[in-house]
């Protein structure tokens, strides 16, 4: 049986989100039933994503998030990746702020069936539990890449690489955190 699972990421920075999207698209047992996107220019994300599944021959419904953290910021991370988009087909039309309802409707119409897949911060996941707070008691599965959780680390390395995913937007980070509780009650 495959396994469905949705995808939340601020690819298009490193290459460790394009890979990740790569491996679940190779994955015969893997259904990516959606992607959502975070960071800066989320619309330029979405796109990138989209290059990379149709580069790979699929159509995956895709829906760009949160374009800010929840307390204000004046980090704004950019997508470098997206300088290439010229190069690759893809979709134009994302619309930043469609995430949370994307990801709402996906898990309802699949309840107990979804993997919710977060290898960027969590400003979508926390925008989600907080809307509908239902949501993590009808999550198959809740992972997330938000960084080591360490004081010794700390010390030894500097804070934005140690914990980057948690450390851009750490309100978002308590919130994902403290309501994927109910994964585990």
């Amino acid at each position: 049986m495959k396994k469905k699972v949705l995808l939340d990421t601020d690819i298009g920075g490193d290459i460790d989100d394009a890979l990740c999207l790569a491996y679940l698209l190779s994955q015969p047992l893997c259904e990516l039933v959606g992607i959502t996107t975070i960071g800066g220019e989320v619309e330029k994300r979405a796109m990138i994503a989209d290059a990379i599944c149709k580069a790979d021959g699929m159509s995956i419904p895709i829906a760009a998030g949160a374009d800010y953290t929840l307390m204000p910021s004046s980090l704004y991370p950019t997508p470098d990746g997206a300088k290439h988009l010229a190069n690759w087909h893809h979709e134009k039309s994302f619309v930043k702020n469609k995430a949370v309802d994307f990801m709402r409707q996906k898990i309802r119409e699949n309840p107990h069936e979804i993997s919710l897949l977060a290898v960027g911060h969590l400003t979508n996941i926390a925008l989600l539990f907080l809307a509908d707070p239902e949501i993590p008691k009808l999550l198959k599965e809740l992972y997330i890449m938000n960084g080591v959780f360490s004081k010794e680390l700390e010390k030894t390395m500097e804070m934005p690489i140690s914990n980057w995913n948690s450390w851009v937007d750490p309100q978002a980070a308590a919130v994902g955190c403290s309501c994927s509780y109910y994964l585990w009650s």
